[in-house]
């Protein structure tokens, strides 16, 4: 005769209390978990940000640079030599020839400094060499003035082209440290883009992992609630409240 299945055992109030503290457990540690990750999240938004106003800087930093020694930023050959002539001039007649050292080495180095001063110079310096080479030539084939213009001239052309091949070499240094800061300043853009990318990924995963908590939360909350209940509806009458 085949034995009857005994039927599973009925909640007791031991068991269904100890459910309940199991599940008040987890979902303290639920709770804690998603505080955590709040916390975690923005600290990560907040150091993006930082990243992101230092990159910010530094594109700042690199075009100011790119545009400091770009051929049109300066104040060119005439306006140096015009302050470089009158703070000499200036200094010397009032007798302040300390004063003019001074003056002499600060308009000096402003010069050296300014990349328009340089490109003025080297396109001067082309221009003499091309006026000169065309007066030589005039002179030899009109065969006027004599071989001293047309020596004097081709003297003349051939120091003014050496001195547009030297000036072109500090000329090709500005250019080169403008190409080099925009290209600072295109990565520091590029930086800022991907930190930016990084920031709304990290605020997406932070709001879907919130939610799951908050799902999960919620459905702890069910439980305790349908085990309190349970509790109380399987607790003698003589116990209760």
């Amino acid at each position: 005769m085949t034995p009857i299945a005994s039927a599973p055992p009925s909640p007791t109030a031991t068991t269904l209390g100890s459910y309940d503290d199991a599940m008040s457990a987890l979902y303290t540690s639920l709770s804690e978990a998603r505080q955590s990750d709040v916390t975690a999240g923005e600290t990560q938004v907040e150091q993006d940000g930082v990243t992101r106003q230092e990159d910010e800087a530094k594109q700042r930093a690199a075009l100011q640079r790119q545009q400091a020694n770009e051929a049109s930023s300066g104040g060119g050959f005439f306006a140096d030599i015009g302050h470089f002539v009158s703070d000499v001039a200036s200094d010397i007649v009032h007798g302040h020839f300390g004063s003019a050292v001074d003056d002499a080495g600060r308009d000096l180095s402003n010069a050296w400094n300014d990349p328009r001063f340089w490109s003025d110079l080297k396109t001067g310096l082309e221009d003499v060499a091309i006026v000169a080479a065309a007066v030589g030539a005039a002179v030899t084939t009109a065969g006027v003035g004599g071989m001293a213009i047309a020596t004097a001239a081709a003297v003349t052309g051939a120091v003014a082209g050496g001195g547009a091949g030297l000036t072109g070499l500090r000329v090709a240094h500005f250019a080169a440290t403008a190409q080099d800061a925009s290209a600072d300043a295109t990565a520091a853009g590029n930086d800022m883009a991907r930190m930016q990318q990084l920031t709304k990924d990290a605020i997406a995963d932070l709001k879907q992992r919130d939610q799951s908590h908050e799902r999960a939360l919620a459905s702890l909350t069910q439980s305790i609630q349908t085990n309190d209940a349970t509790l109380v509806a399987t607790t003698p009458q003589p116990l209760r409240g």
